[in-house]
């Protein structure tokens, strides 16, 4: 009994030996990492860091009237939400020169009619000042729109750049 005990063990062995060790894995599985956004956002070395970004140029006031625009945005992405600071100025008929100056949100918008990629920023006053919308052009150049998402002038001088 003993005998035959061993050589049954001996036989098993012999053949997972056999078995086991002729196979070869022709692909071994690959481990594959997915990434998310979080992952790219740990990684981004300016998150959590306050970005200012200027803008200068003309644009035409409410009134219609050219002038100079000096725009400062606050936020932690040109395309996030944020605070903005603005100094307008221009000079009347009568030469007198004349400046505003401004404070406020910046809101993100996504999307207007015809364009539902566009990114719009609109600046709203702490000072109970019309609010100011303007369309993105890439992050080089921001133009003025209206309440119906439109250009309020398509003279390509009235846009404000990024400096």
């Amino acid at each position: 009994m003993k005998k035959m005990f061993t050589m049954t063990a001996v036989i098993c062995l012999a053949a997972c030996a056999i078995s086991c060790g002729n196979k070869k894995v022709k692909n071994p599985p690959i481990a594959y990492e997915s990434y998310t956004d979080e992952a790219y956002l740990e990684n981004d070395s300016t998150i959590d860091e306050l970005q200012t970004y200027t803008y200068e140029g003309m644009l035409p006031t409410d009134a219609g009237i050219p002038a100079n625009y000096v725009l400062i945005i606050d936020s932690y992405g040109l395309n996030t939400d944020g605070t903005y600071s603005l100094i307008e100025s221009y000079t009347e008929a009568n030469g007198m020169t004349r400046t505003h100056r401004d404070e406020g949100e910046k809101l993100v918008f996504v999307g207007i009619p015809n364009d539902s990629t566009a990114i719009v920023y609109e600046l709203i006053s702490y000072n109970d000042r019309p609010r100011l919308r303007l369309v993105a052009e890439g992050d080089s150049a921001l133009h003025k729109i209206d309440r119906d998402f439109k250009r309020v002038s398509h003279d390509i001088k009235h846009k404000l750049r990024r400096k």
